[in-house]
């Protein structure tokens, strides 16, 4: 996560000089003389972690105690009018597919992202065409699922991006079998076979 500007912040705290800028950056904080109070925002990686981990941990370089600290979903300041609010969701919308976009694309030049999406793609294609398109999605996403599983026994390194690849080629194999089942006008080959 990486501490962000805010409207409300008050001061800049300095990193310690003996620390570098990779350990350690300014912080923008709100200070009312009681508490300081900074915002993060999470990566998209993060974001997905938070979302199916359910867990955001808290690490305080303090030495041997920690001080009282509270961590928040919510912004913790009075509501901005609802303009500015859509302005914002908007703002952080546009910044998170463009955060999305970017970390598929770097993703994407890995070899083994691309074997990912074309099983998913082969997968939903042959089922797709076999038992119909959704069917073909559900298989191939399922398979990268039951992959990532398998990997989490030991067998491999479980990586958000190897079942979203399988889950993207999975999408475009389903989307080509249903352009073939609707060029034969057919739902799928087995209702076909099944006449």
């Amino acid at each position: 996560m990486k501490p962000i500007d805010f409207p409300q912040s008050t001061k800049v705290l300095q990193k310690p000089s003996t620390m570098s800028d990779n350990e350690c950056s300014s912080l923008h904080v709100w200070n009312d003389g009681k508490q300081c109070v900074s915002c993060w925002k999470p990566t998209f990686k993060e974001r997905i972690n938070i979302l199916f981990g359910g867990k955001v941990w808290l690490g305080v370089l303090s030495g041997k105690t920690q001080p009282p600290v509270f961590v928040s979903g919510k912004a913790v300041f009075n509501k901005q009018p609802l303009k500015d609010r859509i302005s914002a969701f908007l703002s952080e919308a546009k910044e998170s597919i463009i955060e999305a976009w970017e970390s598929l694309a770097g993703a994407a030049k890995h070899p083994d992202k691309r074997k990912h999406f074309i099983v998913g793609a082969i997968i939903a294609l042959v089922v797709g065409v076999l038992f119909g398109a959704l069917v073909g999605f559900i298989a191939g996403s399922l398979a990268g699922a039951i992959k990532e599983w398998w990997d989490s026994k030991g067998h491999g390194t479980v990586e958000l991006m190897d079942f979203v690849f399988t889950v993207i080629g999975a999408l475009c194999g389903a989307l080509v079998a249903l352009m073939i089942c609707a060029l034969f006008n057919i739902n799928s080959v087995l209702s076909w076979l099944l006449k």
